[in-house]
C-alpha cells in the first residue's frame, strides 16, 4: 500500500500543489509511504529554451496559477526570466530526485518539493548541480553519497524507467494514485484543494478496511 506521485522539476501545477501533497503526506505520519516518480516532461524532443522574450507570457501564465492554486511564484524566479536563455531538460532535476531516492527514501518528497521551490521560487538554474548541493545541505543529506549517484549510469536507467512508467500512468501532472496490491486508483491529475485530497484518500482507506 502506498501512493504513487508523478511529478515533473518543471511543471509549474506541481509547484503550486506542493504544500497540498506535502501536507497529505504529514497528515498520514508517514505510516502511507509516497514514491515520487518523476515525470520527463521536458526530455528528450520535449527539452525547451526559456527565451526572456517570452518573459511576459510565462509570467501571465504564472499568475492564473497562483491565483487558483494559492501558492505564488517568487519574486526571484520571476526575475530570473529577463536574465538570459536557458536550457530546461527535465532529465537532470529528475535524475537528481532518484538520486535522493537511492540515498535517503524517506526524504524523496520532501526533497522534490525542494527542488520545485528552488526553481519556481528562488529562481536556481536546475541544470546547475549546486542547486542540489545547496538542497542536500539543508537537508543533511550526504552531498558525496549524492552525487556518486547522481552521475552513475544505473540512477540514468532509473530515470528513464521513471519516464516510461509516467508516460503509461499519467496525463497530467501532478498525479497521485492510490496502490494496493497492484491495484491502482486515481487520487488526482492536475490541481486539487487539500480538503478533495483528504477525503479521496480517506474514502479510499475505508473501503480497504472493509471485509
Amino acid at each position: 500500500m502506498k501512493i504513487i506521485y508523478i511529478m515533473d522539476p518543471y511543471c509549474k501545477w506541481c509547484y503550486g500543489t506542493s504544500d497540498h501533497i506535502q501536507q497529505l503526506f504529514d497528515a498520514t505520519d508517514g505510516l502511507l509511504p509516497f514514491e515520487v516518480v518523476p515525470a520527463g516532461m521536458l526530455s528528450g524532443e520535449y527539452t525547451q529554451v526559456q527565451s526572456p522574450v517570452n518573459a511576459f507570457a510565462i509570467n501571465r501564465t504564472n499568475a492564473s496559477i497562483a491565483k487558483e492554486t494559492g501558492k505564488p511564484f517568487g519574486k526571484a524566479y520571476e526575475a530570473s526570466l529577463h536574465e538570459k536563455e536557458i536550457t530546461l531538460d527535465s532529465e537532470i532535476p529528475s535524475r537528481a530526485i532518484m538520486a535522493c531516492r537511492a540515498v535517503s527514501p524517506k526524504q524523496t518528497l520532501t526533497f522534490a518539493h525542494q527542488v520545485l521551490h528552488a526553481r519556481f521560487h528562488d529562481g536556481k538554474d536546475l541544470n546547475d548541480t549546486t542547486t542540489y548541493l545547496d538542497i542536500c545541505e539543508q537537508m543533511n543529506i550526504d552531498k558525496q553519497a549524492f552525487f556518486l549517484h547522481f552521475s552513475s549510469d544505473e540512477i540514468k536507467e532509473n530515470t528513464r524507467k521513471a519516464f516510461v512508467f509516467a508516460e503509461k500512468y499519467a496525463e497530467h501532472y501532478p498525479t497521485l494514485i492510490y496502490e494496493e496490491d497492484g491495484e491502482m486508483d486515481i487520487l488526482t491529475e492536475g490541481f486539487s484543494p487539500y480538503s478533495l485530497l483528504e477525503l479521496r484518500l480517506s474514502k479510499l482507506l475505508k473501503r480497504q478496511k472493509q471485509p
